[in-house]
């Protein structure tokens, strides 16, 4: 306890201390971390000594086994031996006492057989003792021993009475009894010594068990270490594979390279080596990130190692670095060898054509450097490589530069003020600067949707930033650049004052399939023009740019010029002398003619004069700039280096060629061997093209602006004239209602003169009415905006509607009217569309075929099914009229806007030449068609065709309720209405059919006025649309929005000039119950009045 204490006292006075000194705290630290790591290695050390140990008494165990079986089997053995003396022991017992049986009856006999006895003795003394010519052996057992002492001493007995029995005879000795106790002596002796050997053998099996359990041991220990040796070795082969083999590509590593390279000895002389090293890997890494640089790695790896002979070393030196080491290849097989392998990395890169593979390869043959290390040879090998590398990244540079000057081209297309470009490729999903001024922020490649990410949160404001990104997407810009010609604008604002900024993105290619491969992100800002004008320095830094950036990207700019250029000449101006012309190769023989035959050398001053007479007196001022070397040298010193003029020659076949002559001016100095000095000496190159092609399509483009001028100038006459036409159409009925107005005042007094007042300004107004409607109608089809109801609709009662229209029209004018009714040719009387606009579209037809005829003259139709499938039908009408016709040149525009066959037709037929325009249009949005056939003086025949989906018939219906019915009579209405007028017309029609009327001006006056009277104060609301603080479509969703019961089931009617079927929908969209539109007609507003009222109170 007292230790404990004191340890503890110890480590609270180093802590202080540590506290208290950092430095030493930090030592203290530093000694603690010493510490749990010689803790840790102590306890690795420990298990790792234990582990030994245990292995030591395994081996000590195995060896002591070893020693014991060894020792066991001795002794078995030993008892083996014992065991077979034991029974030779036994079988001469036996044959002791089987021979002495013969001596007794020998000697009994009168035979007397010495030999025999003496061999009984012989016998009887190896029994005892044991005898190595007899392999007999002596039995350690005592009452064995006692028992053949007495067998010895009683056959000596028995040999003296043998003796007496030769003298006295047997019958006369006690020979008989005595042989026969011999006998039972020698049983007894067996007796004894097979008891020996059974005794011996009970041992032998005791040992075997040992021996047994022994090697059983022995075997599971050896079988242990067995197993353990054949772990160690297979860690040993891991460890050896790891040493040696590079885990990414399968191939022998660095460390096996190296051991072949560091081989002391001089290489064979059959022994070659190979260095390969990759190309673009770093790129590949920076743009598609290292998993890529590995899968690129790898692609090379087994590709090299399928591409090489199998007997032959490949490994993997490190990086980018790979070797090879050969035998028995000469230069030519080396080279064949080589060639294959690059014919194989060619193949295997056709499979990914974004990412082929590129190395350097060189080598080096033992043959070419006797007496040289492996080292030795490998830098050779090194250094041919790096020669090989630089001439393949020239030509993969030569590549890019093609590609590039390829791109720049479709850039330029689109536009020169672009400061920075990426070329992108979509598959891979990366980008490389194709162009980057100096302060341009990304990187010269890697990701594309790095970058886009990174010019949205760098170089995009907050407000459009999520566009931006969402716009660069690979999967937004493949569905929207898919065919050559595309292009996506991206234009959103910077945070730089007074700019904006704009991504342009063109499309290159596309794959097999169709999707985007690689395109063009430009960039371009653009300085807002209410901002002002950039300053002198700001013009000067960007004209520098530009400069410099142009001058970067046209390094071949002389093979441009070669390739632009049909014929070059060279003129010494120094000297005046024209020296030689050149038809550039690929280039037509025609070419020559741009260069006019005369004699080389000459004078570039007299060929210019002979040349002159070809070119035409327009050009000729402009030839004349570039035709002396005196001219040209004066411009050469006041610093112009480059002139361009552009004239035309008239050949001699009278054909017309535009040149666009260049001469380009360069000084050097040469030593004049007659003055024997250096002279300044300027040459001009001249570059002759042929620009002819070029002026036809500037020709054929101004053409083409010119027709279009010319149609857009035609069409203002239209619009002009249908201004003026509409001018005089309006004006005219509008003269008759105040001329009418005023007569009224006149004749007050006079009803029926009054009444037909009245009904001829209703005409009037119904007229202006219908000349409103067109218009706006053409200008809804115009914009798209037209929509088409889905009405059930009974063919007939529609015929019979248009009829009842129109009749009376044609019957004042004079015309017979025909109508076919032939019902077997319409199986489907019953269909759905929009009634409305066919009504429009017939009622327009009719009103032409009446308006373009004369008295007598006959208006015939005919309608016909003309095809059934899929629950739709296709219905014909085929109107005809025996009017005053159409022209062949009027027929053409027949369904243009604003056009009319004569001049004077708004006098004559009036109407505003819109009518054939909105039906044509309405067909079409029917997806059906029209057409016109005419003669002049003969008629007009009309064939519209228009599908519609067939509907049942109407008993297939649920019967629908009938309208109530009465009046309106003490019905308490709010009407919103901004004109004052109308405002009293309507007050004045409602009262007087017995209504309250409450008027207010504007939409917020009705919501004011409902919200602040109690409910069921209004039985109805008519909401005039377009009026002024807020209209009546707001107002309407704020009353809806009033939590009160009335405020959701008040009806609201629609009051307004908006009379088309797009305007009733958007009228009901903001809650309102229904659309009536202007100029109200009192029995339409008193029956929807009665509808809406009749239901409210119904509920």
């Amino acid at each position: 306890m007292k230790q404990k204490t004191l340890r503890e006292d110890a480590h609270s006075r180093e802590a202080e201390t540590c506290r208290k000194r950092p430095r030493l705290a930090r030592e203290c630290a530093k000694a603690h971390s010493f510490s749990r790591e010689d803790g840790a290695m102590g306890s690795e050390n420990a298990n790792k000594s234990k582990k030994k140990k245990t292995s030591n008494i395994i081996q000590i165990c195995i060896g002591v086994l070893a020693v014991m079986l060894a020792a066991l089997i001795i002794v078995m053995m030993g008892i083996v031996s014992s065991i077979q003396g034991t029974a030779r022991v036994v079988n001469y017992a036996g044959l002791v006492r089987g021979k002495t049986q013969r001596i007794i009856k020998l000697e009994i006999s009168g035979q007397p057989e010495d030999g025999m006895i003496q061999d009984i003795e012989a016998l009887v003394d190896g029994l005892r003792n044991g005898n190595g010519e007899l392999g007999l052996v002596r039995l350690d057992d005592g009452a064995f021993q006692s028992k053949m002492q007495e067998l010895d001493d009683y056959f000596a007995a028995l040999h003296d009475e043998i003796l007496r029995v030769r003298e006295v005879g047997y019958e006369n000795t006690e020979i008989i009894d005595k042989s026969e106790r011999f006998f039972e002596i020698c049983d007894e002796a067996t007796g004894l010594a097979e008891a020996y050997s059974q005794r011996k053998a009970s041992s032998l099996t005791v040992i075997e068990k040992y021996i047994t359990i022994d090697i059983i041991v022995l075997m599971l220990l050896i079988g242990y270490e067995f197993i353990k040796a054949v772990r160690y070795a297979a860690m040993n082969r891991v460890l050896q594979k790891k040493v040696y083999l590079d885990k990414a590509t399968g191939l022998p590593n660095k460390n096996k390279c190296e051991e072949l390279l560091d081989d002391p000895k001089p290489a064979e002389e059959d022994v070659g080596v190979c260095s390969f090293d990759l190309n673009n890997l770093r790129r590949i890494n920076n743009s598609m990130g290292h998993e890529a640089g590995d899968a690129y790695i790898r692609r090379f790896a087994v590709c090299l190692r399928a591409s090489m002979p199998a007997e032959q070393f490949v490994g993997r030196d490190g990086g980018d670095e790979f070797i090879a080491v050969t035998h028995g290849l000469d230069e030519e097989a080396m080279r064949e060898c080589l060639t294959h392998v690059r014919e194989a990395m060619t193949e295997e890169s056709k499979g990914y054509p974004d990412m082929p593979l590129s190395y350097a390869a060189g080598y080096a043959l033992a043959s070419d450097f006797p007496g040289s290390t492996m080292r030795e040879l490998f830098s050779f090998a090194d250094k041919n490589m790096y020669i090989n590398k630089n001439h393949v990244k020239r030509e993969e540079a030569a590549a890019e530069k093609r590609l590039d000057f390829h791109l720049l081209k479709l850039l330029n297309r689109y536009g020169r003020n672009f400061s920075d470009c990426l070329y992108c490729d979509a598959h891979m999903d990366t980008y490389r600067a194709l162009r980057a001024s100096a302060d341009f922020f990304l990187a010269s490649d890697g990701s594309y949707s790095g970058a886009a990410e990174q010019i949205a949160a760098e170089r995009v404001a907050r407000a459009d930033r999520a566009h931006i990104r969402q716009s660069l997407q690979i999967s937004e810009l493949s569905g929207k650049l898919q065919a050559e010609g595309d292009l996506l604008e991206l234009q959103y604002d910077t945070n730089g004052q007074g700019l904006y900024s704009r991504l342009t993105l063109i499309p290159v290619d596309w794959d097999e399939e169709g999707k985007l491969h690689h395109f063009l992100l430009a960039f371009e800002t653009i300085r807002k023009s209410s901002e002002g004008r950039a300053d002198a320095k700001e013009q000067l830094t960007l004209y520098y740019e530009q400069l410099k950036q142009s001058i970067l990207e046209n390094d071949s700019y002389v093979d441009a010029l070669l390739d632009l250029s049909d014929m070059i000449y060279t003129v010494n101006l120094t000297k005046d002398i024209l020296e030689k012309s050149v038809v550039l190769n690929g280039k037509d023989e025609e070419c020559r003619e741009l260069f006019m035959d005369y004699p080389l050398p000459c004078s570039y001053r007299d060929y210019c004069s002979e040349y002159m007479k070809m070119v035409t007196q327009e050009t000729l001022g402009s030839y004349r700039i570039a035709d002396d070397p005196a001219k040209l040298l004066k411009r050469f010193e006041a610093g112009e280096k480059h002139i361009s003029v552009e004239y035309c020659i008239q050949e001699e076949d009278g054909t017309i060629c535009w040149v666009q002559k260049t001469v380009l001016m360069t000084q050097t100095i040469v030593f004049d061997t007659e003055l024997s000095c250096e002279i300044p000496v300027v040459h001009a190159i001249i570059l002759l093209q042929d620009t002819s092609q070029m002026h036809a399509r500037d020709e054929q483009e101004h053409a083409r602006l010119q027709a279009a001028f010319d149609e857009m100038r035609t069409a203002n006459r239209a619009k002009t004239d249908f201004l003026s036409r509409m001018s005089h159409d309006i004006r005219t009925p509008l003269n008759g209602i105040i001329g009418l107005l005023k007569i009224d005042e006149a004749h007050f007094d006079d009803k029926e003169m009054l009444m037909e007042n009245h009904r001829k300004m209703q005409v009037a107004a119904g007229h202006l009415l219908s000349l409103i409607n067109d218009v706006l109608q053409m200008s809804k089809l115009e914009e798209g905006k037209i929509i088409l109801a889905h009405d059930y609709i009974s063919l007939a009662e529609m015929t019979r509607d248009i009829v009842s229209i129109i009749i009376e029209r044609a019957v004042d004018a004079g015309i017979q009217w025909e109508y076919d009714k032939r019902k077997a040719e319409i199986p489907y009387p019953y269909i759905y569309g929009s009634q409305l606009h066919l009504r429009q579209i017939f009622l327009n037809i009719y009103g032409n075929c009446i308006k373009y005829n004369h008295p007598g003259g006959k208006i015939s139709t005919r309608v016909e099914a003309q095809d059934v499938r899929d629950g739709w039908c296709v219905y014909r009408w085929t109107i005809s009229d025996t009017g005053v016709g159409m022209s062949q040149e009027f027929l053409d525009h027949i369904f243009d806007p604003f056009v009319q066959e004569k001049n004077d037709a708004r006098s004559v037929y009036q109407g505003t030449g819109l009518g054939m325009t909105i039906v044509k249009g309405l067909i079409e949005q029917m997806h059906g068609t029209i057409e016109v056939t005419s003669e002049v003086g003969i008629g007009t025949t009309f064939v519209v065709e228009i599908p519609f989906e067939i509907a049942p018939p109407p008993e297939e219906f649920p019967v629908k309720e009938a309208a109530p019915s009465g009046d309106i009579h003490g019905l308490k209405l709010l009407l919103a209405e901004d004109n004052e007028l109308n405002a009293d017309i309507a007050e004045t029609l409602l009262t007087d059919a017995g209504a309250h009327v409450t008027i207010v001006e504007n939409g917020k006056k009705a919501l004011d006025c409902f919200e602040a009277a109690p409910p069921g104060t209004f039985d109805a609301i008519l909401m005039d649309v377009m009026m002024p603080v807020m209209d009546g479509l707001a107002a309407t969703r704020a009353i809806r929005a009033i939590p009160r019961a009335d405020a959701r089931q008040i009806p609201i009617l629609a009051m307004t000039a908006n009379a088309f079927e797009e305007d009733a929908r958007q009228c009901l969209a903001a809650g309102m119950n229904v659309h009536l539109a202007k100029p109200l007609q009192m029995d339409k507003v008193l029956a929807a009045l009665m509808e809406c009222c009749g239901k409210k109170r119904d509920l």
